[in-house]
């Protein structure tokens, strides 16, 4: 059977996670054993099942980032470990794939691909090419021979997996252990005001937040969709909105609206010397499509996990059988002691690397500085990890339904799959929208105007002209105030006089006829230039005699502020009902999950292994923590909480 693009390519890359665990790794020729026409290779350095691993071979891969991050102690002693384990890994994969027949001819059609993918096809772009390959350490012949060893591998992976089928049964049980993976993209229904005036948008927005009609402002104001009263999605002739994803509104604008996570409106968003201001008249969570929508892209896909773990189980078998030695003046090794044992399956120390140095946020953080705190803190958290890992596959086929993947996907499966069936009650919804009320917080904001005075004789009249009904700009100038507009200010983005009066006083008094208000009179310390010297000829005597120039001096300034506030509020439960109940879900799958592995540890005969050697049993009532950091579990951690919403 020979597999389509697709799952080779799936293929491949389950291969890749096996030999570099997930690593971002940069590909070094000498990883793969290739470079045969080099001379000088150096030494043996170690010997896989009798083939050679030289000194040059060792040194490209540690010329990788993770690896040289930290050289010494015992983080630079695990790294060292991971890096022979992959190289061995490397090898015997290499190794199992070397009798495969593979043509000049397939040869000759991978490296055309490769060109035509990197737009260096052609003789004209010969030089080209061969720089490309050459940033990688590559020459025509040596990339050739990768190549070779690439279409080999996939020959192999081929024969692996080449007639695997899946069940109606493991299909049905793939869908529901990833029904994350198969939902409806989020949506929703909203409108639009678009103007190319930044203060306009500020303050069709005021209106529509006051209560004004939003329809009615986008009709008169917008210059896109005015004649559908701003309703995104609406065909001609309509006036109300259609659910729509994000494609439909420009980046920043759908960032914006889709972060209120139900009805709002957003903030003026600036876009394409455009500005943006969005109602959201409802959100509509991703869902979970119904199977027999997405039927067919179920069974691929739980076609392709089936493989990959055929492949993962087959490269292991491969590594556990490899005959691996070190000529002696070898300054490798591979001390794999015995962390952890669950029911008898051990857990080693290179277990233990592969999932700790291989998490993106730990590989970013690495450095010699932080070797202390990821021995102290979080070797010991993820250890507990790869033990629940270990304890969730093996507890899976309890579950009754055929999981399929890897070792670690088959754990997450499961929890995902006890989780499944997780339901919010209104009564629940409610609870923790009360409960929570502070995550629903909408920050106080306001559209200001500050106005400076050279005394407060002056700024005292201007505030009695306003009283009296007088615009800004006309009493300002009759006082020689200097007025700034200061535009939408939120708690934290102005000094902090200016900002206490706007948000943490009430020293405000209604302006007649409006949403105006005017503040007391402010007394601030402004910096002031120094004088200047009286005469050129006074400035030039200073400058010879090596005088310093004044520094600038303080005065006060008597300041007043007109401003439309708006106070903190809370968003009604109506308005992030679905927020809501995405993150009651989330937390009773938590639970579910949570419950049942500590359920399945409890049962387990765990034991770790200290330093020393000794042995002592894992407390039944040990903390438990979920295997891995998968990306299910991740969104799930993230709905838990809440976004806050932007504006109203």
């Amino acid at each position: 059977m020979k597999l389509n693009k697709r799952t080779t390519t799936i293929i491949l890359w389950a291969v890749s996670i096996g030999l570099l665990a997930g690593m971002v790794i940069s590909f070094t020729p000498g990883l793969s054993m290739i470079g045969a026409q080099q001379t000088a290779r150096g030494p043996v350095q170690m010997t896989v099942n009798g083939l050679n691993i030289h000194e040059l071979d060792v040194q490209q891969a540690r010329s990788n980032a993770l690896y040289a991050s930290v050289t010494e102690g015992e983080v630079g002693a695990d790294l060292q470990r991971l890096m022979v384990d992959q190289l061995v890994r490397q090898a015997v994969l290499q190794q199992a794939a070397s009798r495969i027949n593979v043509s000049s001819g397939e040869v000759r059609r991978a490296v055309n691909d490769f060109r035509e993918e990197r737009g260096v096809a052609g003789g004209r772009n010969d030089r080209a090419y061969q720089q490309l390959i050459a940033s990688a350490g590559f020459t025509d012949q040596t990339f050739r021979d990768y190549l070779r060893d690439q279409l080999r591998i996939a020959k192999f992976e081929e024969r692996l997996v080449g007639d695997v089928t899946v069940t109606d049964e493991e299909v049905e049980a793939f869908y529901q252990s990833h029904l994350s993976a198969y939902q409806t993209e989020e949506r929703v229904s909203a409108r639009q005001i678009v103007v190319d005036d930044e203060a306009l948008a500020q303050e069709l927005r005021k209106r529509a937040i006051a209560g004004e009609g939003f329809a009615a402002l986008a009709r008169e104001h917008s210059l896109d969709l005015a004649d559908r009263d701003g309703a995104v999605g609406a065909a001609s002739g309509e006036t109300q909105p259609r659910p729509v994803g994000r494609p439909a509104l420009p980046t920043p604008v759908a960032n914006a609206a889709f972060a209120l996570r139900g009805a709002g409106i957003t903030d003026v968003i600036p876009s394409n010397n455009r500005y943006y201001v969005v109602m959201v008249e409802e959100y509509h969570p991703a869902t979970p499509r119904p199977f027999e929508e997405v039927a067919e892209a179920v069974r691929e896909d739980a076609l392709n996990a089936k493989k990959t773990g055929i492949v993962e189980a087959e490269l292991d078998r491969l590594r556990e059988e490899a005959n691996v030695t070190f000529p002696a003046g070898s300054p490798l090794s591979f001390d794999n002691p015995v962390l952890a044992e669950v029911n008898g399956v051990e857990i080693r120390a290179v277990d233990l690397d592969s999932a700790l140095y291989t998490n993106p946020q730990i590989q970013q953080a690495l450095s010699p500085q932080t070797a202390d705190l990821i021995v102290g803190l979080f070797k010991p958290t993820v250890l507990s990890q790869v033990i629940d890992t270990e304890v969730a596959y093996q507890a899976a086929e309890s579950l009754g339904v055929p999981l399929l993947g890897t070792r670690a996907g088959i754990a997450q499966a499961a929890l995902d799959y006890v989780g499944r069936d997780a339901t919010a009650s209104d009564e629940e919804i409610v609870e923790f929208y009360e409960m929570n009320r502070a995550a629903f917080v909408l920050p106080a904001e306001a559209v200001a105007t500050r106005v400076d005075f050279g005394s407060q004789a002056a700024a005292t009249a201007f505030r009695e002209a306003l009283l009296n009904g007088s615009d800004v700009e006309t009493a300002a100038a009759e006082q020689g105030g200097t007025v700034a507009e200061l535009g939408l200010l939120k708690p934290g983005q102005t000094e902090p006089e200016i900002d206490a009066a706007l948000f943490a006083a009430d020293a405000f008094e209604a302006l007649p006829g409006g949403a105006l208000q005017v503040s007391d009179i402010l007394v601030l310390q402004t910096e002031v230039a120094a004088e200047p010297a009286a005469d050129a000829e006074a400035a030039d005597d200073a400058a010879g005699d090596g005088a310093v120039s004044e520094a600038p001096t303080t005065r006060e300034a008597f300041v007043v502020l007109v401003a439309e506030r708006i106070p903190e509020r809370v968003r009604p439960l109506e308005d992030v009902r679905a927020q809501v109940e995405a993150a009651v879900l989330a937390q009773k799958r938590q639970a579910a999950r949570s419950a049942w592995l500590a359920e399945q540890r409890a049962a387990a005969d765990i034991v770790e292994y200290g330093a020393s050697g000794a042995a002592f049993e894992v407390p039944a009532t040990e903390t438990v923590t979920e295997p891995g950091t998968d990306a299910a579990a991740s969104e799930d951690a993230a709905d838990e909480t809440p976004a806050e919403g932007e504006a109203q």
